[in-house]
């Protein structure tokens, strides 16, 4: 499986050559980032105020490249960098396994071929051929998470958990979701989830450990929720080991939520530049957008629940299947937004989805609420199955907190939660399985792993490919891109 990375890598390489050398030119939202880039390197600082992101990424270059030009190859290279060496070495952090199945599973590294697809993820892999923030941004949110995981609260530890989320803030504002995120799954280890080393209580077998598939009503989630508040005041009041590791975490995450808090009012929002046409809003269908596109994205994974998801939906649950797509279709009435970058921008697929498939007709939009339900059913519950609730009901959360305030549909929006999610489902899939279905679970994998490498070649290829001109810009070149 190396073998196969030392490939990847490879191939990585000839395809930089490819579009350095199809596309010498800074493209589209590159003409902001290398140009401000290239200034960090000659020790200017004046600040572009179209550019929307903190200035980490260009800090970052600016110390990679410390004895090269800054130019617009090697600007790129370091987003190839981050593809090619720096993601394989953080999705490594990742458990293999649940950690609601620590007692029960040896907790090992994630697999070599999982990191290789994930690697390959076409969204994220196309970016990291141009010079946009996605690809560190994503980086250091994944690493805040993979840190969470570890159970240790000494001060060295606490110190580089503290200094990657203020990287992730220097990288893009959102990351601050995810380092809450980080927050809430290191508290819930700690004072929810049973003791490690399998000394369950017995009050471990009671709400908070319930899984996905355990909630029938919202009384249970309800329950779940008081429970959790209640057994994590008791164990800290009881427990003088877990007070002191409690206030060790949110000492550290508490330095980073304070930055966070003095930029936005120092800033006035959480925007940096360009405010006029990136105001937060209420967008809800982002969700379903997102729940779709994972659920094409991991099609060798998602596809295999389709039939039990329609059965659950329609034959055993159809009120409540009715019931929901009728809130989905309200949301969708009253909190669509069409962003001008999205009806004026013909570069981006999205602007060809919306157009074709979602507002196609004046009801096209409603008459996609049910595959919105069934998504939203595959993704957030059955691949999540065997999720504790607690876990999955955070996770929900970060993906609105970071997609429903965004008034634009951008695919690469979803890199991080596609991670996230991604990560959780291979984790909790390879929890007690037996021999027959480990092997089901490899071979949806290599299926996925050549499901990504299709997507690239086709998005990569007609992006390099296929050019087209703008009538108000004759003689430049545009491309079809993510």
């Amino acid at each position: 499986m190396d073998t196969l990375g030392a490939v990847i890598g490879g191939l990585s390489c000839l395809v930089a050559v490819a579009v350095n050398k199809a596309v010498p030119d800074p493209y589209l939202d590159e003409v902001f980032h290398i140009p401000q880039a290239q200034r960090y390197c000659e020790n200017d600082y004046t600040w572009d105020p179209k550019i929307t992101t903190p200035p980490g990424l260009y800090y970052l270059s600016k110390a990679l490249l410390r004895y090269l030009k800054c130019s617009t190859i090697s600007l790129r290279g370091v987003n190839v960098f981050g593809v090619c060496v720096a993601l394989p070495l953080v999705l490594r952090l990742f458990p293999d396994s649940s950690p609601s199945s620590s007692v029960t599973h040896p907790r090992g590294r994630l697999s070599a071929r999982t990191v290789v697809m994930l690697q390959l993820f076409p969204t994220f892999y196309f970016f990291g051929f141009l010079y946009y923030t996605d690809v560190w941004s994503t980086i250091f949110a994944l690493l805040s998470v993979a840190l969470a995981n570890s159970s240790s609260t000494a001060l060295p530890v606490i110190f580089v958990k503290t200094a990657v989320g203020l990287c992730n803030l220097c990288l893009r504002q959102t990351n601050i979701v995810w380092v809450l995120y980080a927050f809430l799954t290191e508290l819930l280890a700690l004072l929810v989830y049973p003791d490690e080393k399998g000394k369950e209580r017995a009050d471990d077998a009671v709400a908070p450990n319930r899984t996905v598939y355990a909630i029938g009503s919202a009384f249970d989630v309800i329950d779940v929720c008081l429970t959790v508040v209640r057994r994590a005041v008791a164990r800290l009041m009881r427990s003088d080991v877990k007070r002191r590791r409690f206030w060790r975490i949110v000492g550290g995450y508490g330095v980073v939520g304070t930055v966070f808090a003095a930029f936005v009012l120092y800033n006035g929002g959480i925007t940096l530049g360009d405010k006029d046409n990136h105001v937060a809003g209420l967008h809800i269908p982002q969700l379903f957008y997102f729940s779709v596109f994972t659920c094409i994205l991991a099609l060798p994974t998602t596809f295999p629940q389709l039939s039990r998801t329609l059965t659950a939906l329609l034959v055993h649950h159809p009120f409540a299947f009715i019931t929901t797509t009728s809130l989905f279709a309200l949301a969708i009435k009253f909190t669509t937004i069409a962003h001008p970058f999205l009806l004026a921008d013909n570069r981006h697929y999205p602007f060809y989805v919306w157009r074709r498939i979602i507002n196609r007709t004046p009801w096209s939009r409603y008459a996609l609420a049910p595959a919105y339900v069934v998504s939203m059913y595959i993704v957030f519950v059955r691949s999540w199955r065997r999720e504790r609730f607690v876990s999955a009901l955070a996770f929900v959360g970060a993906c609105a907190a970071v997609l429903v305030p965004s008034p634009l549909i951008e695919c690469r929006y979803y890199i991080v939660p596609y991670f996230v999610w991604r990560l959780r489902v291979a984790a909790s899939e390879a929890v007690d399985e037996n021999k027959e279905k480990k092997q089901e679970r490899e071979v949806r994998e290599w299926c996925e792993l050549v499901w990504y490498l299709i997507i690239n070649v086709c998005t990569i290829g007609l992006f390099l490919g296929k050019t087209f001109e703008w009538s108000q810009e004759p003689g430049v070149k545009q491309r079809f891109m993510w």
